[in-house]
């Protein structure tokens, strides 16, 4: 494992994610690693029958990308310290779709995420962002549950 010096966590403001953070971090500290951390704003779908239509997503998009941004720097205030070599990102997607551009754009050896653990039904109607992440990344990835 020594040789992880470029980890990606995904975060999404969730306690399950913040633990992820934590883990990551304490990985990234033991191996001198360098954390990037990304949070994705999903894109929302248009209601064609919406006045303002583009426009009005463009606009509210912009917000969420904004306010996802404010929400990281408090996040990574919180539970890191200047002696953490950290690289912030707000980026538009979904998750599993996103994950390996990122991965690609950090030259990310580990990502690091977030389950919920979910099982029957609310797996089935929920689906499972880690499981998606899982099939479809390039790298490791280590899924961190919150308890």
């Amino acid at each position: 494992m020594s040789h992880y010096k470029e980890i990606l966590v995904a975060v999404d403001f969730s306690d399950t994610s913040i633990r992820a953070l934590q883990v990551a971090r304490d990985i990234g500290t033991r191996l001198n690693a360098k954390l990037h951390i990304v949070n994705f704003v999903p894109m929302r779908v248009m209601d064609m029958g919406m006045e303002g239509g583009v426009d009005f997503i463009e606009e509210m998009h912009q917000k969420e990308l904004e306010e996802s941004r404010e929400k990281l720097k408090i996040l990574i205030k919180e539970h890191t310290t200047d002696e953490d070599e950290i690289d912030q990102y707000t980026q538009s997607g979904e998750p599993a779709a996103e994950i390996n551009t990122m991965v690609e754009l950090t030259n990310a050896e580990l990502v690091v995420i977030g389950t919920h653990g979910r099982t029957g039904l609310k797996h089935l109607l929920l689906g499972s962002i880690a499981e998606s992440i899982l099939k479809i990344a390039d790298v490791p990835v280590l899924c961190v549950r919150s308890s």
